[in-house]
């Protein structure tokens, strides 16, 4: 079983059917829809391939809606046309919406305009030109190019060290976030987080769509990582989104800011996603890099619950092959368990016994030698901790709830089960409770019959004798016994 999970984006190279089914056999656990590109339309057509999909082949899949975020881009081009740009030249950048030409762009986004001084950097097109602001001017600044190169239309505009005010949730977003949750995503990507308001602010929203979803916080901004306790407190996983952070900070922190922020969301209890150019060479190579391979091995190693791939399966022309080569990659690399051991804060945990449950079930699966460990769970909590912990052994989410479904499909080493509403855990006696999951997991080939099994049910509720338990059995003996 593999344990690290993999997020593939959706795009034109994997919206029919067929690749969608193929990219699922291959081993894709989340699809992203990424809000930057397409339509409402787009994106309901390619949720509903999935949805297909995953039906036709068995599979509970995740879908992630990201949302674009407060991105800075230039504007539009007279022609549309690409502008050739020189060291040495000058570049006027104003605030505002008028079409581009020589020597000047625009920006929709004049925060930009209002907050850079001279002698700050602009990285443009993903840091493939640098421009150095000499002055600021009414409603534009003046800058000189370090590094040139062509700069087409809509381009990314990076202003790393320059404070900037925006909040993560834009209007766009706000009209996203409500389709995306009238579609039914199962968890939602923040772009840009600064601090923990953007994530309260998201929720407030999904509350008032009357939807709430986890949140997954994208750390994009060096600011993120001065507010990261509360933005961990916030939300519900961290995606290290490498791009943008590795142009907003010096590119030889990105390594060790990748796993700081990697162990203290572990240690919070949350999943962890490592995104950005993963396999970035598949884009146009039937093969990686080494180094590549190598930065996907040590993000195994490193603990991240989840990587994702980008324009690899978005736009790349061998959007199957990644996946298989990214799923081999992660399944060699977990044959040597080398990660680091991480416990779950108590905070994390949400009560001590909680965090006790779930390390007697952890030592008793490996003690008693167990196949799988069978959380029952109505809101995710438990399975969030049991995968924090990293047991040797599979977990099952034994859930009723389709939507923890949803969010359990991201969690490293976690399979979610639903099962029918009389297994819930409101309904039977511990000991009938794990008779009919006992069955059910058998019946359905997911636990083989003989095997060991541990069970554990975690509750805030301590005066009720049917939560909080954790017990091992021997499964597929219950019809016999009766």
């Amino acid at each position: 079983m593999r344990r690290t999970k993999i997020v593939a984006t959706v795009g034109p190279a994997s919206s029919t059917p067929d690749v969608l089914r193929e990219l699922l056999i291959a081993g894709v656990d989340v699809f992203r829809l990424n809000f930057s590109h397409g339509t409402h339309e787009s994106h309901r057509a390619a949720y509903e391939l999935i949805r297909e999909a995953a039906q036709a082949v068995g599979r509970h899949v995740a879908i992630l809606q990201d949302l674009s975020g407060p991105k800075i881009r230039t504007g539009d081009h007279e022609g549309d046309l690409s502008l050739m740009l020189e060291p040495g030249d000058t570049l006027r950048i104003a605030a505002g919406n008028r079409p581009g030409g020589p020597g000047r762009v625009s920006t929709p986004y004049a925060p930009l305009v209002a907050s850079a001084r001279p002698g700050d950097r602009l990285l443009l097109d993903d840091g493939r030109i640098e421009l150095r602001v000499v002055e600021t001017a009414s409603g534009e600044l003046v800058t000189s190019v370090v590094n040139g190169g062509p700069l087409g239309p809509r381009k990314g505009i990076n202003a790393p060290g320059i404070a900037l005010p925006a909040s993560a949730v834009t209007r766009k977003d706000e009209e996203d976030l409500r389709f995306g949750l009238s579609l039914g995503v199962d968890l939602v990507a923040l772009s840009f987080v600064q601090t923990a308001d953007d994530v309260l602010k998201a929720g407030a929203l999904m509350r008032e769509a009357g939807r709430v979803v986890p949140i997954i916080a994208k750390i994009e901004r060096p600011a993120a990582l001065d507010n990261l306790d509360g933005i961990l407190a916030a939300s519900c996983g961290v995606m290290v989104a490498r791009g943008d952070l590795g142009l907003e900070m010096p590119l030889e922190q990105v390594p060790r800011v990748q796993k700081h922020l990697i162990r203290q969301t572990r240690a919070a209890g949350l999943p962890a996603i490592l995104a950005t150019q993963v396999f970035e060479s598949m884009r146009v190579e039937p093969r990686p890099t080494r180094a590549e391979v190598s930065d996907a091995a040590n993000a195994v190693y490193e603990g991240a619950d989840a990587i994702m791939l980008a324009g690899e399966t978005a736009a790349g022309a061998f959007p199957v092959r990644v996946v298989q080569t990214l799923d081999a990659v992660i399944r060699d690399a977990e044959s040597w368990p080398s990660f680091e051991h991480i416990t779950p804060t108590v905070e994390a945990t949400g009560s001590p016994h909680g965090r006790a449950l779930c390390e007697a079930a952890v030592t008793l699966a490996k003690t008693a030698h167990a196949e799988a460990i069978v959380a029952v769970t109505r809101e995710g909590r438990t399975v969030r901790l049991l995968a924090s912990l990293r047991p040797p052994t599979g977990i099952f989410a034994a859930t009723s709830n389709m939507d923890v479904v949803g969010a359990s499909t991201l969690h490293w080493g976690v399979t979610p089960v639903l099962t029918p509403p009389s297994h819930g855990i409101d309904v039977l006696t511990p000991a009938l409770q794990i008779d009919a999951l006992d069955q059910l997991f058998v019946s359905r080939g997911l636990l083989r019959s003989g095997a060991v099994v541990v069970f554990v049910n975690v509750s805030a509720e301590l005066r009720r004798t049917d939560v909080n338990f954790v017990t091992v059995r021997r499964v597929g003996e219950t019809a016999a016994r009766s």
